[in-house]
Formats: C-alpha cells, structure tokens, sequence
C-alpha cells in the first residue's frame, strides 16, 4: 500500500475532523475506517453550541446546517417525584442524526483531499509507525492518530493505555429513536429514575432520539422494551406523561464504559483523539464537541509544534480541565435522584444558577 504523512485510524467526528485539518495543511493523509457510512452510533444526537466555530474552520458549516434538524430551545430535568426545571440553552443548539452528521463529516474529509478507507480494520502498529490491516500495510512518515472509540486498538498497540479503572459503576447507555410523541416539545428532556437517566429529544418532524443509562440489568433487557421500560424511564411519570410505546425503529445499540481517566495523549508520533483519548459520559452534545477539538489539536500538534506531543498533551489536559469539571458534576447529579431533588427546586428558585449552568455546560467556545 502507499505511504503517507499522516494515517488516521477512525472515521468519526475526531478521525474525520483531524485528517481534514491535515489534508487542508498540504500533507497526504489516509483514514482507515472499519465500518461502513452512513453507519449508526450510541449518541444523544445533540449538537453543542461548541461544535460551530469548529464546523466554520473546516468549512462544513453550512453543509451541516442543511442536514434534517431539530432546534433545542431548553433542557427539561425531570425527578420521579415530578419535580422539574428547564433550563434555556444557547441558540444554535440542535439535534441531527449521528448517522447523517458523521457521514457528512466524512464526506468533507474526501473532498479535503483525504484517501478514506472504509471497511478496512487495523490489526496493529510497528515501531516504524507501520499501520497493519488485512489486506497490508501503510507507512506514516510523520504522525498516526488513533480516533478508533473507547476500545481503540491504536492505543493499545501503541502502549498509551494508562486506564486504572472506569469510573461508571457498571452502568450502561442503550440507545434507539422512537416515533416521537405530540407532547414532546423543543426541548431535550432528562428524565432521572433511581439509578439512571434518560435523554430524549426530537430529530425531526416523526423520530426523537431515545437514549437509557442504566445498570447491567437494564443491557439484559435490550431485547425486551416493555420490560426495560418497566425497570428505568417508566419509573418516571413525567417521561410515563409522554405516552411512548416501547417499540423502538431500530433494535438497541450500546455502548460501555461511559466514564474513563484519559490515556497518555501521545507518544513516539501516535496521538490519540476523541474516546480513544478520554470517554466522557456526555451531557448535550458535550461528546461530540470533545472529539471535534481533540480532532483538530491532534492536527494541529502534527503539523505545527516542535515539541508536538509535550504540546498536545498540554492542550488536551487544558480543554478537559476548563470543561470536564461541569460536565462531573452534572453527571454525578444524575445517578443520584436524591441530590437532584433538592437541586432542581434550588435551580427553580435561582435563575442566576440556570444561567451559570447552561453558559458552563453549553456557552460559547473560550
């Protein structure tokens, strides 16, 4: 096979976001991709206000724009004792199809000049920065980015797993759409159940995105949505209100572990982005927004720094810091009902506590 500046193992937002930035600096990049696109991903379809200035600078703004959406006005959290709060979100928060948004991003990185090779699995790395599939080889004469997800082989060939332990007590996200009810309005809607939550919200004008965190009882129930409801959202009279009959589009995907500490950034010219660097259980987009940027300081760390993977891990170790602390919170909050009850009417009776949670969770890029 041929060799090139740049391979980038993953076709996701952080793989197809960081060979873009590389192919728009002049180097010749591959991307190996082992599925197929459009191909469906566990993800709250929310698209944080974040992820925009990321979107202008590789050019896809408007493309993304003109995907079928869903405008988000606020974010509804729901307690089973039917204690609730919305908060008001940013505008240019939405909610778009991961199928149709990855795709789209993906597409953009071809046009950049990218060679993508989907279908095409990753079996290993040499020394010499060789990437192994199965039908041969490739050399990488200046960098490899791993944004192979939350298992990544990138990692794990290149030594940077430094996991002690995943911090998500066993729970689990099982995700589908469902034909979306009349009653649910713009919003997306977090409706909490004694050890879990549930996100919901509209993607378009018939499906909403359905998306449980639940424990590994509620996984063996995946192939039973009467009894998965019965064990998680049902236990909820807001989201029981809604009317949603178990029958989800499509049979349940999931996704494990949803909390873990950050792998080594880089090292020896592998540089990691995305999940294959950290995984964060993800709150209104947040996910999304962390492989973007991951994605394009990768890029930016191969093409522009003398001390690349001193800088990229300074960098990597920044934007966690300003933006992981919220996001810890939040999630903490919602695997205990408890505290949420008293928090919600807390929220209810301050404003200026609204505000500060929506600017910190989805306010502008700083």
């Amino acid at each position: 096979m041929t060799d090139f500046d740049v391979i980038v193992v993953g076709g996701g937002p952080a793989g197809a976001t960081a060979s873009a930035f590389c192919a728009q600096h002049g180097l010749r990049v591959a991307l190996f991709e082992h599925a197929r696109f459009p191909r469906r991903k566990v993800c709250g379809d929310v698209i944080n206000p974040n992820c925009w200035p990321i979107f202008e600078r590789l050019g896809v703004a408007e493309t993304i724009r003109a995907l079928p959406h869903h405008v988000i006005d606020g974010a509804l959290f729901a307690t089973t004792d039917t204690r609730a709060v919305t908060i008001p979100l940013p505008r240019l928060t939405v909610a778009i199809r991961r199928d149709l948004l990855d795709a789209t991003l993906l597409e953009n990185a071809r046009a950049c000049g990218v060679q993508v090779f989907e279908h095409t699995t990753v079996h290993g790395l040499s020394a010499d920065r060789r990437v192994v599939t199965g039908t041969g080889w490739s050399l990488s004469a200046t960098a490899i980015i791993g944004a192979d997800g939350r298992h990544s082989i990138t990692a794990q060939k290149a030594g940077l797993i430094r996991r002690a332990r995943a911090d998500n007590d066993g729970h689990i996200a099982l995700q589908s759409h469902v034909r979306a009810p009349r009653a649910l309005d713009g919003r997306v809607q977090l409706h909490l159940f004694p050890g879990g939550y549930c996100g919901l919200v509209r993607v378009d004008a018939e499906w909403a995105n359905l998306c449980i965190v639940t424990d590994g009882r509620g996984a063996w129930l995946r192939n039973d949505s009467e009894a998965l409801f019965a064990h998680t959202v049902g236990r909820n009279p807001r989201f029981r209100e809604l009317g949603i009959a178990p029958d989800p589009h499509e049979p349940w995907q999931t996704a494990h572990p949803l909390q873990a500490p950050m792998n080594l950034p880089a090292q020896d010219g592998v540089f990691l982005a995305g999940d294959a660097l950290r995984v964060m259980e993800p709150f209104t987009g947040q996910g999304i927004f962390f492989a973007l940027r991951t994605g394009e300081l990768a890029a930016e760390a191969v093409y522009h720094r003398v001390d690349r993977e001193e800088a990229y891990g300074a960098a990597v170790a920044d934007l966690y810091r300003q933006r992981g602390r919220t996001n810890e919170w939040l999630r903490r909050v919602m695997y205990r009902e408890r505290a949420a009850r008293v928090i919600v009417p807390a929220v209810q009776r301050a404003p200026r506590l609204a505000r500060w949670l929506a600017d910190n969770v989805l306010g502008g890029e700083r």
